[in-house]
């Protein structure tokens, strides 16, 4: 497997990410749902550099997602992978974000946050 990096500008800082290939993300895709599949860019940043943009996005709604879904607010140590809607200059729907050395693996996390998307309780 070739990992590809680049520079990217997540949360207003310049960072080199990996981008995690869209089939990867659409064979996946594929076990939750028979909707067509959404635009979805799914970087994996740095531990740093993913706490960086873990708190700069912290709001009320995500504490109440993480409430619901483990029973506490997480810290961002704790936290593998966010989600959010991209912005109308992104080219996709949605982002999402995982740290460079997850507690989960990477399938377990795509499968996890496409879920979200599936749902649509974002």
């Amino acid at each position: 497997m070739i990992i590809v990096l680049s520079v990217d500008i997540v949360e207003g800082l310049q960072v080199q990410v990996e981008h995690i290939p869209r089939q990867q993300l659409t064979e996946a895709w594929k076990k939750l749902s028979q909707k067509p599949f959404p635009k979805v860019k799914m970087l994996r940043l740095s531990d740093e550099d993913f706490d960086h943009a873990l708190q700069h996005r912290r709001c009320l709604e995500d504490d109440l997602r993480e409430i619901e879904e483990w029973g506490r607010v997480l810290s961002t140590k704790g936290t593998d992978a966010c989600i959010f809607n991209a912005e109308e200059t992104d080219n996709v729907d949605y982002i999402i974000l995982v740290r460079q050395n997850p507690y989960h693996s990477l399938e377990e996390i795509i499968l996890h946050e496409l879920g979200h998307i599936a749902r649509g309780d974002l």
